[in-house]
């Protein structure tokens, strides 16, 4: 760094990128790009602490960056009123802003989410992954390049699209929240370009299946069965159902009110007199808990794990492949199939978007069958004029 007194002749313009003048405690020094720079000023100010009356501060320099200053005279209104305050001694240090990165943010971020399966969602994404990937870089600093050298890095160590594309969608979430509480001024992961997953399930059942199963859940002694006949006649998804209380099943309205919903709000499902007959004769087992579904362990507490009993009911009904999620499926297939309107659907199954309606119906291969078998002929004379090809 060069005494202002060896470079008083030189002007602001003349300086080098990143060369420095200073001159009577005020300091300018140019960009590493050359394009502007930065005002400083130093002075001597006490150290702050508890000294007691008797006691003299020691005194140091403090450099200070002023980076909403104009010009060398804003400069020396801001050194003379620093100077001012150490001899009156009302001058307080100011003290550095520690950068936000993900780890300090995160509390804030979680915070900010409404659903508890997000908040555990998000939680795990971000320390298990994103944390020890970004480590202690600020939010500011991060880049577009840095959150697609991410997505390729864990593509590269052969995690499933699907899941890496979520831990985008947390990053960006994140980033989003930052911006508007304008930490940074823009989100640098929005211009990720994600790989399609290809993971749509076309899981739906046959009436072979359908039989064999429900004798199966008739067989079982515990919340398999109740528990199947829900999802089987609402299409709920299983954090729904799992979530349900006895205050929410009304048999008085033939319906069910879904509180705790995926899309935040509520809504009701209609309320089957088969489905109404299972829950009354399930009631008795769950001991008096206000959850439909208990945990096995504390009354107090919903079900959280059903893995072990739904194995046990696709085993009894020698069915593979079958997932809780794919009764949704089947279930808005077969309110297709039976001809009714997509916003009756929608309002009872939940989905926000004809997109994410489309995506969890299928055509069974029967109806798609029927559907070309129902489609004109062509003319007769069309098929009489037929070329033998020579050597067939």
């Amino acid at each position: 760094m060069s005494d202002g007194h060896s470079q008083s002749e030189k002007t602001i313009k003349s300086l080098e990128p990143g060369e420095w003048l200073w001159r009577d405690g005020i300091g300018y020094r140019r960009n590493n790009s050359g394009n502007g720079g930065s005002w400083y000023i130093k002075y001597r100010a006490p150290v702050q602490g508890d000294y007691g009356p008797e006691i003299t501060p020691p005194m140091r320099q403090v450099k200070e960056r002023l980076p909403n200053c104009k010009n060398r005279t804003q400069a020396a209104k801001v050194l003379a009123a620093r100077k001012a305050a150490v001899f009156q001694g009302t001058y307080q240090q100011k003290r550095k802003a520690a950068p936000t990165c993900l780890e300090t943010y995160l509390p804030r971020f979680l915070a900010a989410k409404r659903h508890l399966k997000t908040v555990k969602k998000y939680e795990q994404q971000l320390r298990q992954y994103l944390i020890p990937f970004f480590k202690k870089k600020p939010l500011e600093a991060i880049t577009q390049s840095d959150c697609q050298e991410y997505y390729n890095h864990r593509l590269d160590s052969d995690a499933a699209i699907s899941t890496v594309n979520g831990e985008i969608a947390c990053l960006k979430s994140l980033l989003s929240e930052a911006t508007r509480e304008g930490i940074i001024s823009a989100n640098p992961a929005k211009a990720v370009r994600l790989l399609n997953p290809n993971n749509v399930r076309d899981r739906i059942l046959s009436s072979e299946e359908t039989a064999r199963l429900f004798i199966a859940a008739d067989e079982q002694p515990d919340f398999v069965r109740p528990l199947f006949h829900t999802l089987f006649h609402t299409g709920m998804r299983l954090g729904e159902a799992l979530a349900l209380e006895w205050a929410d099943i009304q048999h008085e309205h033939n319906r069910i009110v879904i509180r705790q919903s995926k899309s935040g709000e509520g809504r009701k499902a209609p309320l089957r007199d088969v489905l109404a007959d299972e829950l009354i004769r399930w009631r008795p087992y769950a001991c008096g808990s206000r959850w439909v579904f208990p945990s096995r362990y504390d009354k107090e507490k919903p079900m959280q794990s059903i893995r072990k009993g739904w194995l046990r009911l696709c085993a009894a009904a020698g069915i593979d492949d079958l997932r809780p999620h794919d009764l949704r499926h089947n279930f808005t297939s077969m309110l297709q199939a039976n001809g009714v309107s997509d916003s009756v659907i929608m309002s009872i199954t939940g989905h926000k978007t004809h997109v994410m309606l489309h995506r969890y119906s299928h055509s069974r291969d029967a109806q798609k069958r029927d559907a070309v078998a129902g489609l004109p002929l062509p003319p007769r004379h069309a098929t009489e004029k037929i070329l033998k090809i020579s050597g067939c």
